[in-house]
């Protein structure tokens, strides 16, 4: 499993804005350290995906030391100044970006087989594609 750095900087009306030092897509914030983690995995988890989805192989990951290299540069280049001793780093780890289909077999009630087709139908989803997406709302 991958580890990979992100750096929470104090922002200047409180909470976190949050960056990473190996995916310069994410750029996400909290308003406290808890929410912040919450956020982080989330674009983490979003990203590997998204990376996944490209076929775009993931970036290895930073050392603290390389990762606060980086935020310095890439604060700089914002020009955002804030004490480097104030910033947090914590390392996450890399959800699995595996995509292969995998077929289940799931038991739902009639009524219930319904409503989740005609919810599909709705929002052009085949029945697969609408649990698949539901499921992403609430992980």
């Amino acid at each position: 499993m991958r580890y990979y750095c992100l750096a929470f900087v104090p922002a200047p009306e409180g909470g976190y804005a949050i960056f990473s030092p190996d995916f310069p897509e994410i750029t996400t914030q909290g308003k406290d350290i808890e929410e912040g983690m919450d956020m982080a995995a989330d674009a983490l988890r979003c990203m590997t995906e998204e990376y996944a989805r490209r076929k775009k192989a993931l970036p290895t990951p930073s050392t603290l030391e390389e990762a606060k290299k980086r935020m310095r540069a890439g604060l700089a280049a914002l020009d955002i100044n804030v004490p480097p001793e104030t910033i947090l780093y914590q390392f996450l780890p890399a959800p699995s970006a595996d995509l292969a289909l995998v077929r289940i077999s799931a038991t739902f009630t009639r009524r219930t087989l319904e409503l989740i087709d005609a919810k599909a139908k709705l929002h052009g989803m085949t029945r697969s594609g609408f649990l698949a997406a539901a499921a992403r709302t609430y992980v």
